[in-house]
């Protein structure tokens, strides 16, 4: 009877296990004009990363403003609020983006400078591996862009596909990044 109860429990349990994302958020840039008197003070509002299904991996309510500048180096700028994340994301799966920023202005006359809505972060475009890998995110790239840092440290468990060089059956190349038998 503990027997059937154990391969009931085993038969229960998904095996399948996903794999791990990393994000590092380095800097942000808007050429918005914020007015004559100061230049941009930008904070972030429910900054958001979510999955092709919508589910939330990451979510920040409101950051601290970053003050006179159009360029935010959150690491400096922003301090209080933790800027590297990592989450459980299915391999090859769709991560976005989405907040508000705002310009903060006294004492009660903030400015939403833009709504981001579904800003593809390009995990399909890196392998896994410890490197981390910079890129541009942006709609349109001139007016503004964050600047990250991506990297999958593992694969969905068995996965074999673009984006995590793992090997078909009989196949092996240097860029393999498990062991392969010829």
């Amino acid at each position: 009877m503990l027997l059937v109860s154990f391969l009931l429990l085993l038969h229960i349990v998904p095996t399948h296990q996903y794999g791990t994302g990393y994000i590092k958020f380095l800097k942000y840039h808007d050429k918005s004009d914020c007015g004559e008197i100061n230049d941009c003070d930008f904070y972030f509002k429910n900054l958001e990363l979510y999955d092709s299904t919508r589910d939330q991996l990451v979510y920040v309510k409101k950051t601290d403003d970053a003050s006179n500048s159009d360029t935010v180096n959150f690491e400096t700028d922003i301090p209080d609020t933790k800027w590297e994340y990592s989450f459980a994301m299915k391999t090859n799966d769709t991560i976005k983006l989405r907040t508000e920023v705002w310009d903060a202005d006294s004492p009660s006359n903030d400015d939403k400078k833009r709504d981001i809505d579904d800003l593809v972060i390009p995990f399909n475009e890196i392998t896994a591996t410890n490197q981390w890998f910079s890129r541009q995110l942006s709609f349109d790239s001139l007016s503004w862009y964050f600047e990250v840092e991506i990297k999958i440290s593992q694969c969905d468990l068995n996965f074999e596909g673009k984006g995590c060089n793992y090997c078909s059956v009989n196949y092996y190349t240097s860029e393999c990044n498990k062991y392969c038998k010829p």
